[in-house]
Formats: C-alpha cells, sequence, structure tokens
C-alpha cells in the first residue's frame, strides 16, 4: 500500500502543534497559549494552525478532546456493552489516570477556573457519554438504591484528591494519593463501595 506523503507531514504537523500545546501548558501555563507562541515551540508557520484546526479554538478542542478521559480515543475502545465488573474497573482506571497524569488534573483546574466555551462544550460532552453509560448500566442491573448520585459523589471525590495532590501535594483525610500504599487504599475502597450497591 502507497502511503501518501502529504498525509504523513499533515498528520506530523499536527502531531507538533499538540505537541507545543501540551508543552506550552506544562512549562509556561495557560496564560501562553497564543498562536506566536504554539508556532514557535511547535516550529510550525502559524498559518498552518489555522489549515489544520480551523483557529486556535480548534486547535484547543483538539487538544483537550485527545487528553480527556471520558472523550479521548482510549474511552472509545472500552466495550460498548459493560458489565458492572466493567464500570468499577473504569473508575478505577479513572482514578489511577488522574492522579498519576498531572496534565489531566491541570486542564480539570483550567475547566473550573475559567468559563471557556470550548471547556464547558467539553464538559457537557463527558457529561453526556459518562451519563449514557451510567443509564445502560442502570437499566440492565438491579441495584439496591440510586446509583447516579453516588457515582457523581465518587468521581468528583476522585477530581478533587487529584486536583488537591497535584496542586497543594499535602494530604487529604491523611492520605497522600501520590504515595502508591495511599493510593492503592483509595482505589481499594473505591472498589468496595461500588461493590456494595448491588
Amino acid at each position: 500500500m502507497k502511503v501518501n506523503k502529504k498525509t504523513l507531514q499533515s498528520e506530523s504537523t499536527k502531531r507538533k502543534l499538540l505537541q507545543a500545546v501540551e508543552d506550552i501548558l506544562a512549562n509556561e501555563g495557560f496564560v501562553a497559549l497564543k498562536v506566536e507562541n504554539i508556532s514557535k515551540v511547535s516550529g510550525v508557520d502559524k498559518k498552518l494552525i489555522y489549515f489544520h484546526f480551523g483557529d486556535l479554538q480548534g486547535l484547543y478542542n483538539a487538544f483537550l478532546r485527545s487528553k480527556d478521559f471520558w472523550l479521548s480515543e482510549a474511552f472509545e475502545e472500552i466495550p460498548k456493552e459493560l458489565s458492572w465488573d466493567a464500570v468499577i474497573e473504569v473508575l478505577k482506571r479513572q482514578f489511577s489516570e488522574m492522579k498519576s497524569n498531572k496534565l489531566l488534573t491541570q486542564l480539570l483546574i483550567w475547566e473550573l477556573s475559567e468559563k471557556n466555551e470550548i471547556l464547558s462544550k467539553l464538559a457537557d460532552e463527558r457529561d453526556e457519554v459518562g451519563n449514557e453509560l451510567l443509564t445502560k448500566i442502570v437499566k440492565q442491573e438491579n441495584f439496591k438504591e440510586d446509583v447516579q448520585p453516588l457515582i457523581a459523589l465518587l468521581v468528583s471525590g476522585i477530581y478533587y484528591l487529584s486536583m488537591h495532590a497535584t496542586i497543594n501535594g499535602s494530604l487529604f483525610c491523611g492520605l497522600d494519593i501520590n504515595k502508591e500504599e495511599d493510593a492503592n487504599r483509595v482505589s481499594a475502597t473505591l472498589e468496595r463501595v461500588l461493590r456494595n450497591i448491588k
């Protein structure tokens, strides 16, 4: 099969631009995400941001979608017909991903700290995906109690523990999820709580 040189070059350019966004976020923060800065860091002409992504917002959107746990390609690999055991594993995986990937935590903080149309839209899409999954599971399983509020509390707890550990690096309820032992305790408790609602 013949490989199209233009397609390869186009994909390479997109990867460079997305990587530049990640590097800028990691090193300089959100305020440094400007066209000129992205062009400089990526080594790509700024006109190509517009060519490949429409505008700076389009680049942000592509980057954020690639990093969001619930909207990324990694989540799409999860089977659509899930058992409750699989849902438990998804939430444990989310906890693991959030605590180990500081960029995800920074993106969540950005979403919470600024009114931004792209971030709001992604939050809505994330909720739609999660709620669709939860609705399917609730219909096929027989729960002793209302599951939706419990999942909301657990997921928000995962988010907050991750943000707290990333930003403050301090203890929360005597736990430091940056330490493997405490992270394992939280993950085991998450699983125990979820198994006990059936």
